[in-house]
């Protein structure tokens, strides 16, 4: 149940240069499913403001449990981050989750040199109050849980083709992830009785199975494909079935 939860933070998946279409303020909301079971709810708060003088973007992740499910697995978590609208690199990031009997608190600290190389300080503090450090620099961009958000929304639409993959590296937890995103085609999507059109995207991640490098497929992503980018509806694959996450 936890994995479910954990994966609902890269609900929001980003590649290069954002359009302005998805800077604009809004929340949107969403309806967590694992079968006919509401699960949870999510939403997503994007808005405009200036911090040292400076243009930039503040985006919030909200996400808890319904009353249903609470018996099983108790979620409470709350993501932010503040990226710089220019290029869609994030400048800070800060989680705090109530997972069952864990609390922990997350935040990094993001600078990106002249040459593209970027540094993530990273601090997290676990319930009995230790407190763990680390920082990482890599030869690119390094991204967020939220930040990430512009990935799959920002995507030049016109030169994708089936197949065409995303590499991105995620901070988390004091830890640099690889993350792939692969574009799997069109598909019309219905919801509440509307239909969209969407452009799906699979989320991958590596492992290694006998000692051969492998792919595992963690979750599908269906964006409309419109000026805004909207996440219509993720599926999150498990080892047997699957859990929905849908736009309301």
């Amino acid at each position: 149940m936890k994995r479910f939860f954990t994966i609902l933070m890269l609900l929001f998946v980003t590649v290069p240069l954002m359009a302005d279409e998805v800077w604009r303020d809004e929340t949107l909301k969403y309806a967590m499913y694992l079968g006919p079971i509401k699960a949870g709810e999510a939403s997503l708060a994007t808005k405009n403001l200036v911090r040292d003088g400076r243009n930039m973007v503040q985006m919030d992740l909200i996400a808890r449990t319904t009353n249903t499910v609470e018996k099983l697995f108790s979620l409470n978590d709350t993501l932010t981050t503040i990226v710089d609208p220019k290029n869609s690199a994030p400048v800070y990031f800060r989680k705090h989750c109530f997972e069952e009997d864990d609390i922990v608190f997350e935040k990094v600290n993001f600078t990106t040199a002249p040459d593209g190389r970027c540094t993530a300080a990273m601090q997290k503090i676990y319930k009995n109050g230790r407190v763990k450090e680390c920082t990482e620099t890599a030869s690119s961009q390094i991204y967020d849980m939220i930040s990430v958000v512009g990935f799959a929304r920002s995507i030049d639409t016109g030169a994708l083709y089936k197949g065409k993959k995303f590499k991105f590296k995620l901070a988390d937890a004091c830890d640099i992830i690889d993350e792939t995103l692969i574009f799997q085609g069109k598909e019309t999507v219905k919801i509440s009785g509307k239909k969209y059109n969407c452009n799906v995207y699979k989320l991958v991640e590596p492992y290694v199975e006998k000692g051969k490098k492998k792919e595992r497929e963690i979750l599908s992503i269906y964006v409309n494909d419109d000026p805004q980018r909207t996440i219509i509806q993720m599926v999150i694959n498990f080892k047997v079935g699957s859990a929905k996450v849908k736009i309301i």
